[in-house]
């Protein structure tokens, strides 16, 4: 395991929703910063730059990326960049872009650090923007692909409805779960464009939200967020495959109204964490390549619709970012343990309506 940065080096950025929507309450006044200031422990939560529902956040060789969850700008939302200033630990706005979609909800970067894509969740479509080398600035849009069809709920499937992009780190692939279709597709940036490559389908009125890459490239986890599963996909030499589901519940939580949010995988590869809202959890998993997913615990997040959860860099502490109890969560990890201890709550800090968690 690589050893964290110094403490006094990190910076955990926070994306927030800042109005009242049809699901959520947004108490926000824009994107906000902790400092790390040890093990386990945040300083205080203070306003790193006021933005529009910047609901994800990520960051990349000193520059944050921010979507802006609307639809205000000619029925698309915004883009922007900013520049981490690492003594002040300040924001400098580089530019702003329209997403080219309604409700843009996620948006990665290229392991080049040459394109990004963003998932437009109301516009139902994909954006690729490049990059200024250097800079990080977001240039012009380069390409927009509209997704098209339904899925088998007529309310939460109506249309199309991009949830996530994410790089396969073996090979120049993206991957777009599409909540709306029951499905993830799969792109590659050829000359500036984004070409289809093949699409996987999964079982009507799974929801696809998110998912996560094994360290080794070989397998991913599919997150359902309206059947609560997770679902295991291993590399073939065709793609990839799925070779089974569980759920995200335990056996007494099977009934509540639930929805699946984010996973995130231990650098060891042996340990899989999920979150629920609604049964407002986190659940452990154990992966080996020769099994499938065992659950190992499922424990409270002590507060309400967890969203996003993230490691430290050290991987010694998980964080629960709690959307609607302004609190993120802090648990110690035990890789180790081969039960309940393997999440142990430690305490809880205030950050106001929390959905996204990025350490920069």
């Amino acid at each position: 395991m690589s050893a964290a940065p110094s403490p006094q080096h990190l910076d955990l950025f926070f994306g927030t929703y800042t109005e009242r929507l049809p699901h959520v309450d947004g108490q926000a006044p824009g994107i906000m910063r902790a400092g790390y200031t040890g093990p386990g422990q945040l300083g205080e939560t203070t306003l790193a730059t006021v933005f529009r529902n910047p609901s994800w956040v990520t960051a990349f060789e000193g520059v944050l990326y921010a979507v802006s969850e609307t639809h205000a700008d000619e029925g698309q939302g915004d883009v922007s960049a900013y520049r981490i200033e690492p003594d002040s630990h300040t924001l400098v706005l580089l530019g702003v872009q329209p997403s080219g979609g309604a409700d843009p909800a996620h948006l990665a970067i290229s392991p080049d650090g040459r394109h990004l894509v963003v998932a437009n969740y109301s516009g139902g479509s994909v954006a690729l923007f490049g990059l200024q080398e250097g800079t990080g600035r977001i240039g012009e849009r380069l390409d927009l692909v509209q997704h098209e069809g339904t899925g088998a709920d007529p309310e939460r499937q109506e249309a199309p409805h991009p949830h996530m992009v994410a790089f396969d780190p073996k090979s120049p692939e993206i991957y777009v779960p599409d909540l709306g279709l029951d499905a993830v597709l799969v792109y590659r940036i050829v000359e500036g464009r984004l070409k289809a490559v093949r699409r996987i389908d999964g079982p009507p009125g799974t929801g696809p939200r998110h998912l996560a890459f094994h360290p080794s490239g070989d397998a991913f986890f599919l997150l359902g967020e309206l059947d609560n599963t997770l679902t295991t996909f291993r590399r073939t030499e065709s793609g990839f495959s799925a070779v089974g589901s569980v759920s995200l519940l335990p056996e007494d939580g099977q009934d509540e109204p639930s929805w699946g949010a984010a996973v995130r995988v231990h650098s060891s590869g042996e340990l899989v964490f999920a979150s629920v809202r609604g049964h407002d959890s986190v659940s452990v998993f154990r992966y080996s390549p020769d099994a499938a997913l065992t659950l190992v615990t499922n424990v409270s997040v002590k507060g309400s619709f967890p969203r996003d959860i993230a490691l430290t860099p050290d991987e010694q502490f998980l964080l629960a970012a709690n959307q609607n109890s302004a609190s993120v969560t802090v648990f110690s990890v035990d890789a180790e343990a081969e039960g309940p201890e393997v999440l142990s709550f430690v305490r809880e800090h205030w950050a106001p309506t929390p959905v996204c968690l990025a350490w920069a």
